[in-house]
């Protein structure tokens, strides 16, 4: 047996313990670098200046320790030279690194707001002629998500991403009515500690009327989720009856609710509640229309600013001045049929429109602007033999409609984007069955009118080898939305029902009110009868909240909330309102008070004499800007502050805001 070669045994295990050593001490230099970096950024982030190690702090969050070669050169750089060779004892080494790990662990639980292209469009330092504004149910649709989570009826997912959601501990919205997205424009230079703060900074479309209402249509405690979910069954059908899209309507379309010429009367005085609903319907109308978000959604043309007004230019009204929508407001069926055109593009040759009781309501052939190379008499149904004397042309068919059209008329067809994009016209109030009937409980899959016909309405449509026949095609589509009236929210839309269902299942865990607590109160029970009892069986983990404003819109919140939570005792520690003499007391309430609420909403309605001259309004803008920086400080760690600069009922001629949203990290 050959002897073993000690002398080459001892030469490896020189050399192993050796490596091993080299590789402790690589370690050590990367956690003496890591963190000198972090003291680095906490220096960096308390003088509130953007210098080079609050760029590798933004590194070092998304890429790990896949950066840690690039702040070691950088932090050897930065050390003497007698400093490069210090050394770490092992319990120091231990010590620090479990301090850097946890650092580097709370920096990755921070929540972030990631914008998405929607909301990249958005943003204030995009050009203003590309900019595509987002609109206030997005803003909403982000604080309902933040409160309720994977039980939000909406999420903000059509703009932004939310991150690390979980971890974020509180909301404050701060309301300012009174400055507007031009006030930025003019005085950016004053929002000093604003452009500090936040990194998203986006341009909004708001109402100018009931604006904290709106913003705070929101189930702001479990206990109101609930009251919601025992009188509509599911959030999806609550936000359906409760949400008043008319306001954002009008504030896209600002020619709703004007008076006509020489008429003196209103014709939005009448509530919902006070109208009796047509017969047949059982339930308002109303609730079946396209919401703005979903307009924008299905690329609906509308009058906004950015690049929509440049895409959809050309296009007109269907009215000059349109009456408030309501549950009596009448319903059209409308199809067109499209022929190919020298241009590539398909124009249209034929518009169908039939009223409520299946009359032809209007219905002409239409002579596209350019000669056609395809009659797509498949689908169109249309031959050259039809259109062989045809002269109207898109221009008369445009103005036939703007003096035929009620100014509350309710436009209702399949995929009505095409028709009304064909047309180069748009509309506030329209019904889409594409949207409407869901058969497969996903979101957003579509069924095409001949399955929705034949499924709903037991009838074969589009059989015809001549092709489609845009009167059978819009009869179809107004007698299923006809239909949905005659039963209930939930008919047709199997994804609404799988919600209502999934609520049903959860309601013993969430405290909503039972079939015998509504029997024993009797099925026309007030909502404070019904409510009485959701509170005593509602859970101890109620989420609170608190309103704070210095203005008179608090009298008008409270009632939006209604009679309800003010009877009930135990709300009182559940929502919580707050009217102050002044701004300055209620920024001061707000922050001291922020931290014990989950949800706070501090309104503050500017005196005009804030904004009556330039200095007047740039002395104010610099002192929200200070208020905006306590505010700020005043939050939790991973505490969410929305700032929204709005006109309101201050300046109700613009209709152009301002979101400001930040996360607070540690």
């Amino acid at each position: 047996m050959k002897e073993p070669n000690l002398t080459m045994l001892s030469s490896s295990s020189s050399s192993s313990v050796s490596r091993k050593e080299q590789r402790l001490e690589r370690k050590k230099r990367k956690i003496l670098a890591l963190a000198e970096v972090m003291q680095l950024n906490e220096r960096d982030r308390a003088s509130s200046s953007a210098g080079v190690s609050s760029c590798l702090a933004s590194s070092l969050n998304e890429e790990g320790s896949s950066v840690l070669e690039v702040e070691v050169k950088g932090s050897q750089e930065l050390q003497e030279p007698d400093q490069k060779k210090a050394k770490l004892e092992d319990a120091d080494f231990r010590t620090l690194k479990a301090e850097v790990n946890q650092k580097r662990d709370r920096m990755r639980n921070i929540p972030k707001l990631r914008l998405k292209e929607v909301g990249e469009e958005a943003l204030m330092k995009t050009k203003p002629e590309e900019r595509v504004p987002l609109l206030l149910d997005d803003i909403q649709a982000l604080l309902m998500y933040t409160l309720l989570r994977t039980d939000s009826p909406t999420n903000p997912n059509r703009w932004a991403a939310l991150e690390k959601s979980a971890k974020l501990t509180h909301t404050t919205v701060l309301l300012i009515e009174g400055l507007t997205s031009d006030d930025f424009t003019e005085y950016e230079s004053d929002f000093k500690e604003c452009k500090k703060i936040f990194h998203n900074i986006l341009q909004v479309v708001t109402p100018s009327e009931r604006l904290v209402e709106e913003l705070a249509c929101i189930p702001l405690s479990d206990s109101h989720k609930d009251i919601l979910l025992a009188e509509y069954g599911s959030l999806e059908a609550a936000m359906l009856a409760c949400k008043d899209n008319l306001l954002i309507r009008k504030s896209i379309f600002n020619n709703i609710g004007l008076e006509q010429p020489g008429e003196g009367e209103d014709n939005g005085g009448e509530e919902y509640d006070d109208v009796e609903l047509p017969p047949g319907d059982k339930f308002p109308r109303t609730q079946l229309l396209l919401s703005p978000i979903q307009m924008i959604n299905e690329d609906y043309p509308l009058p906004l600013t950015g690049c929509l007004k440049h895409r959809y230019a050309g296009y007109v009204t269907t009215n000059d001045h349109y009456a408030p929508v309501s549950p009596k407001s009448p319903m059209f069926g409308l199809d067109c049929e499209m022929c190919k055109t020298s241009i590539g593009a398909s124009e249209l040759t034929r518009v169908s429109i039939i009223d409520e009781e299946g009359n032809e309501f209007y219905e002409t052939l239409v002579r596209p602007e350019n000669k056609i190379v395809d009659y797509l008499t498949q689908f169109s149904g249309i031959t050259a033999e039809m259109m062989k004397d045809v002269s109207k042309t898109l221009k008369d068919v445009q103005k036939d409609l703007r003096n035929k059209l009620p100014p509350d008329a309710i436009l209702v067809g399949q995929s009505l984007n095409f028709d009304l994009n064909a047309l180069k016209m748009m509309h506030p109030y329209v019904i889409d069955t594409s949207i409407l009937f869901n058969v497969t409980g996903t979101p957003g899959t579509k069924s095409k009118l001949k399955v929705l016909s034949q499924k709903f309405l037991k009838r074969d449509i589009q059989c015809s080898s001549r092709g489609h026949n845009s009167i059978e095609d819009c009869t179809a589509s107004l007698e299923l939305v006809k239909l949905k009236l005659s039963k209930n929210i939930y008919f047709g839309d199997q994804w609404l029902q799988d919600r209502r269902n999934y609520h049903k299942r959860v309601k013993s865990k969430v405290g909503i009110a039972t079939p015998e607590d509504i029997q024993r109160l009797g099925e026309n029970s007030t909502t404070t009868e019904i409510t009485a009892t959701l509170f005593g069986h509602a859970r101890k983990k109620n989420k609170k909240s608190e309103i704070v404003t210095n203005g008179d819109n608090l009298d008008n919140f409270a009632g939006y909330f209604g009679e309800a939570i003010k009877a009930n005792a135990a709300a009182k520690n559940l929502l919580s309102f707050q009217k102050l003499d002044s701004d300055k007391a209620a920024i001061e309430h707000t922050m001291e008070k922020c931290l014990n609420y989950d949800f706070n909403l501090c309104c503050l309605q500017l005196k005009r004499d804030d904004l009556a001259t330039v200095d007047a309004k740039r002395a104010k803008i610099e002192q929200i800007d200070g208020w905006v920086r306590k505010l700020f400080t005043s939050i939790s760690v991973n505490g969410l502050l929305v700032v929204l600069l709005a006109g309101g009922e201050v300046n109700e001629r613009s209709r152009m805001a301002v979101a400001m949203i930040q996360t607070r990290k540690g």
